[in-house]
This record gives C-alpha cells, sequence and structure tokens, in this order.
C-alpha cells in the first residue's frame, strides 16, 4: 500500500510539472508532439488532435516533447516550431514547469491546514539495543491505539515484564531499564495541528510555501558549498529515492495532512532543484537558450548543447545511483 502511494505522489509531482510545460506550450502556440507520464517503454498511447498522449512503464518520470525543441526534430511545422519562438515565450514554457510545482506545494499545504493532524504521539528516537529497537520499532513512527502521553505512559508502567502487542510487534517493557531510558527506551512526543477554514488553510499554505522556499534554497546554497568545502555531513544528508520512499512511508502513516505536508515539500525540492543552472535541468535550459538566442547562435550551438545535456543528465543519473546505493547500505 505504502509503495503504491509513494509512487502516486511521484506520478503527482511529475505530472504536474510536465503539465506546466505542457499547458503553457499551447497558451503559447507552440506544438506539442507527446505529453507522456513514466519513461518508456509505451504501455498505452493515444492521439488526440497533434499530440499523441502516453503512458509508459517507469513510473519514476515524464515527459513532453515539444515540437522543435531538440535540434534532431523533423521540423514539419516550422511556424509553430519552439526553436523560431521569442525568447520570453520559450522562458515561459520552461519556467511553467517549476511554477506547477510551486502551485503543487501551496495546493498539498492548503489541504495540510484544513485537516490538521489529530491528536498523535510520535516516536522521536530510539534507543540502540533497548526492546523497542530490538522489536524494530524506528523514529517518526506513530504510536498506535493511543493519542494522550500520560495514558501511554501509564500503560506501560503497568506492563512492566509483561510481554505486550504495540503497532502490531510484540514488546516488553524493562522493569529496571538503565538511567534516563526509560522502559521500552524510545523518546516520544504528541503532535496536533488544529484544522482551520478554507480560506484561512489557503492563506496559510501560501505562507508556508514561500517560507520554505526560501528556507530550500538556503539549504541548497549549504549543499553546493559543501561540495567544494569537503563538508561531508551535509552531502550525507541527501536522500536518494529510498530515502524519499521512507519519508512517504512516515507520512501516510500519520495521515492525510502529514502525507500532503511530505508531498509539498518534495514538490518545492523539485521546484528550487530544477531552477539550478545546471545542464538537463530547467535552469540549464533556460541559460542555454538564453545564451544562444542573445548571441545569435555564435557563442553556443544547438548540437553542443544537446551534448553538453546529455552529459549532464548521465551526471544526474550517476549521482542518483550513488545516493540510492548509500540509502540502501544504510538501512
Amino acid at each position: 500500500m505504502i509503495t503504491l502511494i509513494t509512487i502516486l505522489l511521484i506520478v503527482i509531482l511529475v505530472f504536474g510539472h510536465e503539465f506546466g510545460h505542457f499547458i503553457a506550450a499551447k497558451i503559447s502556440g507552440i506544438r506539442v508532439d507527446e505529453f507522456g507520464i513514466g519513461f518508456p517503454p509505451k504501455i498505452f498511447s493515444k492521439k488526440w488532435g497533434e499530440t499523441e498522449y502516453s503512458i509508459n512503464a517507469i513510473p519514476f518520470g515524464g515527459f513532453v516533447r515539444i515540437h522543435g525543441e531538440n535540434s534532431t526534430d523533423v521540423d514539419e511545422d516550422h511556424s509553430r516550431s519552439f526553436s523560431i519562438q521569442p525568447f520570453y515565450k520559450k522562458a515561459f514554457v520552461i519556467i511553467s514547469g517549476v511554477a506547477m510545482n510551486f502551485l503543487l506545494a501551496w495546493v498539498a499545504f492548503s489541504i495540510f491546514f484544513s485537516v490538521g493532524i489529530s491528536n498523535t504521539l510520535i516516536i522521536q528516537d530510539v534507543v540502540s539495543g533497548s526492546p523497542a529497537d530490538v522489536a524494530g520499532f524506528e523514529p517518526g513512527e506513530r504510536i498506535q491505539g493511543f493519542t494522550d502521553g500520560d495514558e501511554f505512559i501509564a500503560y506501560i508502567d503497568s506492563n512492566l515484564g509483561k510481554e505486550i502487542l504495540l503497532n502490531e510487534r510484540t514488546v516488553t517493557p524493562r522493569e529496571n531499564p538503565p538511567e534516563d531510558e526509560g522502559a521500552l527506551g524510545i523518546v516520544f512526543a504528541p503532535i496536533e495541528v488544529e484544522a482551520i477554514g478554507p480560506l484561512q488553510s489557503i492563506g496559510e499554505g501560501f505562507k508556508m510555501t514561500i517560507e520554505l522556499t526560501w528556507l530550500i534554497i538556503l539549504a541548497f546554497g549549504s549543499l553546493i558549498a559543501s561540495i567544494f568545502t569537503g563538508n561531508t555531513e551535509i552531502v550525507g544528508q541527501v536522500a536518494g529515492p529510498i530515502g524519499v520512499f521512507n519519508l512517504v512511508r512516515e507520512g501516510s502513516a500519520l495521515g492525510l495532512g502529514p502525507l500532503m505536508q511530505i508531498m509539498g515539500l518534495i514538490s518545492l525540492h523539485l521546484a528550487v532543484l530544477n531552477l539550478v543552472p545546471f545542464p538537463a535541468l530547467d535552469g540549464g535550459r533556460l541559460l542555454f537558450i538564453a545564451i544562444r538566442d542573445f548571441s545569435k547562435g555564435k557563442i553556443l550551438t544547438e548540437k553542443t548543447e544537446a551534448i553538453v545535456n546529455t552529459i549532464g543528465f548521465g551526471i544526474l543519473i550517476l549521482l542518483m545511483v550513488l545516493v540510492t546505493i548509500r540509502d540502501i547500505i544504510n538501512l
């Protein structure tokens, strides 16, 4: 179930980003040859009008094939080709994907504030070697069946030395635990966010979107700086697909509100990442187009841009593989 939720969340975010490019191209009168969810091989495709819509086998991605965007495209409709459009139209198409990620984050945060979080006890830390650790409890997990901390503590204290069922696991609270560890060996905290009205939720969602965007920009700046300074601690905090899966798993266990909050965070990270002027990302594409258009192709040709973007895409895939390997080792 968690896997399906994770895939659905990623599909929604990718669909939103690519739909931003798609709708901007349509508004600008630029021909769109294909709009695809996932990466090939194709599972299903149908052509409506001039655009082919496809669903592909690899769900972690998506694409919009805009006519004339690549130098290898056969120019069947020159007047509606991306390549001959003025710079402002090209910029509008490219930036609209990022704009859609910001919009999705705003919607997700607005839903978060509208549904709130009911009284929930969350495990913040698990002591190594404790009964909770041996039983498989993890930080971020919700303590099922309890909404009041005092009630939970009383339940544990009344069952010292006895095997109990908690979160579908058997665990035995210690009668004489080490100092400052507690019977189970966990640190927990109550969490509650009161639901607010629709209009107020929209306002608070927008406020959170702006605040978190700035924090993410600062975090990306620190990450880039750490690459040159050798600060491996910050680099080690980067999460790959498995890290995202664990984050969604923890959020979905807490209900719709926390899941929407996580969705908003991921969407904002995608938006800020895509703005980085690196080859194969939207920011890099916009930079290359600006250089090529304003220099009339004298500084950067389409062929050179295609080669650089291919190399950049390869580097991004390599980084994703390395981060994924690290996540697997840390499991």
